[in-house]
């Protein structure tokens, strides 16, 4: 499998399928610090009456997608906005102003934000973070895409 072969399937995922999908390698392949990558359910469907709660509980729009609450290279967090990938003339794929508004303000606190439009742009954002080379992982899931899905 090519990184062209892995965009043309996820461009027909939705984002949450993506999501799972860079969760799942993301626990399978960094177990000491799995349960430190949390998603934020701040998205999706509810009612009027689910809505008004998380508000209650303190949810704040904007907010990423997923949290990887480990401390590194001076940053105490990475945040990551999923999307799905970007096709040319569709609004998916794109942050909403309040996504961006969000992103300024954890930057300007010294956290990192990064948008991931699928697992390979997750795999090198997550290894650059980490500060460990992407190209072994990248090169495992060329061979064991599949595994995930």
């Amino acid at each position: 499998m090519t990184e062209e072969d892995i965009y043309k399937l996820e461009v027909k995922y939705s984002e949450t399928k993506i999501q799972h999908i860079c969760v799942t390698w993301f626990r399978e392949t960094f177990p000491d610090v799995a349960p430190l990558l949390f998603a934020i359910p701040n998205g999706g469907l509810r009612t009027k009456k689910s809505g008004a709660m998380r508000k209650y509980e303190g949810a704040i729009a904007g907010v990423a997608d997923l949290i990887l609450l480990f401390p590194r290279g001076g940053k105490s967090c990475l945040c990551i906005e999923m999307k799905t990938p970007y096709i040319k003339g569709k609004k998916a794929g794109t942050q909403s102003p309040v996504q961006k508004e969000w992103q300024e303000l954890v930057e300007k606190y010294g956290s990192v934000y990064v948008v991931c439009h699928g697992l390979l742009e997750f795999i090198r954002k997550i290894c650059e973070y980490l500060k460990a080379d992407p190209q072994p992982y990248i090169n495992n899931i060329l061979r064991n895409y599949y595994k995930l899905i």
